[in-house]
């Protein structure tokens, strides 16, 4: 019986180091997200005012307000794809401890929104950007490439 008592409390403590170093691991992930598209919007921000001064036009505090609703915009976005992962990744960790499960406990939905984006400030730094028809030209010729390499994988 002391035997079963400890196997149980030992299986007990590493299934909470698990579940601890999951959930640490998960915040550092998603703590890099983020601060991913706090990065990105802030880029979009320098490139934005970068072109007023370049096309001698004033910044002015709605240029910046629009940046603010932008952020809260995509943070209440990201925030809301982060409780459906919370959601996903409880189940996920539940069905894990019963061995029922290999899918990996990752926040896959915010992942894809940041990562959504970033693309988007990304495009926008483009169209910001003073050769941005090279830029376009080079987007082009890359999404080309891919499309060809996906038809020849399939």
């Amino acid at each position: 019986m002391a035997v079963c008592g400890v196997l149980t409390l030992r299986t007990n403590l590493i299934i909470r180091t698990m579940t601890l170093h999951t959930f640490t691991t998960l915040l550092i992930i998603l703590s890099v997200q983020y601060f991913c598209v706090l990065l990105a919007v802030m880029a979009d921000l320098v490139s934005g005012v970068c072109r007023a001064r370049r096309e001698h036009r004033e910044c002015t505090s709605r240029g910046l307000r629009r940046t603010v609703a932008k952020l809260s915009s995509y943070y209440l976005s990201m925030f809301c794809l982060t409780v459906v992962d919370a959601i996903a990744v409880t189940a996920v960790i539940a069905l894990d401890m019963m061995g029922r499960t290999t899918v990996p406990a990752f926040p896959y939905l915010t992942t894809l929104g940041a990562l959504s984006l970033a693309l988007i400030e990304t495009k926008s730094i483009a169209e910001n950007s003073p050769h941005r028809t090279d830029l376009f030209k080079a987007f082009r010729l890359v999404a080309g490439l891919l499309r060809k390499a996906l038809a020849r994988s399939v």
